[in-house]
């Protein structure tokens, strides 16, 4: 005997969305975040006069979840609110159109970044978050062709050559009709207009800003280099990850290819999203300067940030003897070598945006029996910058047992994120164009990072995420007045 198999059959009475999706699902995870997040910035925008809109709720929850699955395109998250039952429970049966979900991630991108930053105050209220955070950067392609970036030179030409197809297409048309005006412009030339407009606009940018190429597709992406080897247009998505459940506490997204700047901006994001600074920072090399590490000393934030030969020399991978072999007597001002030959201060080097460096040459290279293994030129010559004795610092708190110990946390904390974003979540490739829009596109993809990682608190720990929420958001007590601190400052993320 089979149970009852019918296509067909009608319901007497209507059925419970909820019984849609199993009670330990994700969706109900965001479902219950998006319903107690504060919207008022978005609902603000809407007017109480013409055909009721789709509730803002509705939107971001099936965005979102389409983020959350690796659907981000509007059409197919239209398509999935009619196919799929989750998508059904957070729409209740609704089916806004692919242009009401683009309109409305267009529209209210910027309310997004709240939304991030009070998810954000909803894992420190349920004690997700450290003291320790560890900050990265990833390179995401735009959405945009490599071949599509050009040089001036280029971009003139290919100027030139649409001014001189819309002059011939003007003829024929002027041969054809005469004094007489079809009705509507050739498609051709309406196509090779907004080209022309496109073009135009990025060689003014690329001017602007002297730059040596610019996409055409993407004004703001810039070519970058992948861990491949291959060489794309792209933006870098940087990330400061909370040790304790890798949440992330801050995002952004900049055109810079290296990491070198990131640091203060990252921090402050830290601050104005968790409304205090973190304990302890830990970041690779690519973020290693002198200028990051005197900040991060000056918050008195305990950083732990190898330069960008630390490696290099511990592994004595060197050629040549290694820098670290050489002991500088700052009383004197010099330096000895491996052989105990005094290298005295020579000369000082001027530069123009940085601090001036001081010159040591030993002048007795000739004599010494270790010349070979130590430089192939007539006399070694090391040079010092003043704040050196900021990475020598560095480097021997990183040579501790507990600095290599706090060191190995950043691979296990950050590292994992960008691989869930990508490698689960498909986050290869940019779907928006812009600084703007893709910095919002990746606010999300972040959101929903912590999203998943509230779920699966809530399903190892047996809590009640309801009761949870409840408390965090409920008016009146201490847990209360923190919140609306802190969606008072969550306009100020990236």
């Amino acid at each position: 005997m089979f149970k009852r198999y019918d296509q067909k059959q009608q319901f007497l009475l209507p059925f419970n969305l909820e019984e849609f999706v199993p009670e330990n699902h994700i969706a109900r995870v965001l479902n219950d975040i998006i319903d107690v997040v504060n919207i008022d910035a978005i609902e603000s925008t809407y007017s109480e006069e013409g055909c009721p809109a789709y509730h803002p709720r509705l939107l971001l929850k099936i965005i979102l979840y389409g983020y959350l699955i690796n659907i981000r395109s509007s059409r197919k998250i239209n398509h999935m609110t009619q196919t799929d039952t989750a998508f059904m429970y957070l729409a209740a049966m609704q089916k806004p159109d692919f242009h009401t979900i683009c309109r409305f991630r267009s529209t209210h991108l910027d309310s997004i970044k709240e939304i991030f930053s009070q998810v954000v105050t909803f894992c420190k209220e349920m004690d997700l978050i450290g003291p320790s955070i560890s900050i990265d950067g990833t390179k995401v392609k735009a959405n945009a062709s490599p071949r599509q970036s050009k040089s001036s030179e280029a971009l003139e030409k290919e100027i030139n050559k649409i001014l001189r197809e819309s002059i011939e297409i003007d003829k024929q048309e002027d041969e054809m009709y005469g004094d007489s005006t079809p009705y509507q412009m050739p498609e051709e030339l309406v196509d090779k207009k907004k080209r022309l407009d496109k073009i135009k606009a990025a060689k003014k940018k690329l001017d602007e800003e002297k730059l040596t190429k610019i996409n055409i597709t993407d004004n703001d992406a810039r070519i970058m280099k992948h861990k491949d080897g291959s060489k794309k247009p792209s933006y870098n998505c940087q990330v400061a990850v909370d040790e304790k459940e890798q949440i992330i506490v801050a995002a952004d997204v900049v055109i810079e290819e290296n990491d070198l700047h990131q640091i203060e901006p990252m921090i402050e994001n830290v601050k104005e999203t968790l409304g205090c600074k973190p304990t302890i920072v830990l970041a690779d090399a690519g973020y290693f300067s002198y200028d990051n590490i005197k900040f991060l000393l000056d918050e008195e934030i305990d950083a732990y940030i190898p330069d960008n030969f630390y490696e290099v020399e511990k592994r004595g991978k060197t050629k040549k003897f290694r820098r670290s072999l050489f002991t500088y007597d700052e009383e004197k001002d010099c330096y000895y070598c491996p052989a105990a030959f005094e290298i005295p201060f020579t000369r000082i080097q001027k530069r123009k945006d940085d601090t001036d460096l001081r010159y040591y040459v030993c002048n007795y290279c000739s004599l010494c029996v270790l010349k070979n293994a130590c430089t192939e030129s007539e006399n070694r010559t090391i040079s010092r910058d003043p704040r050196e004795y900021l990475m020598e610092n560095m480097r021997a708190k990183l040579n501790t047992e507990e600095g290599t110990e706090q060191y190995q946390k950043r691979m296990c904390t950050v590292e994992p994120v960008f691989g869930q974003m990508k490698q689960d979540r498909g986050f290869r490739e940019f779907l928006l164009r812009g600084k703007r829009k893709t910095k919002i596109e990746f606010v999300m993809m972040c959101t929903v990072h912590n999203v998943k990682k509230i779920a699966d608190f809530i399903k190892r720990e047996g809590k009640s995420l309801k009761e949870i929420l409840k408390m965090i958001t409920g008016g009146g007590n201490e847990c209360g007045d923190k919140w609306g601190i802190t969606v008072g400052k969550a306009n100020k993320l990236c």
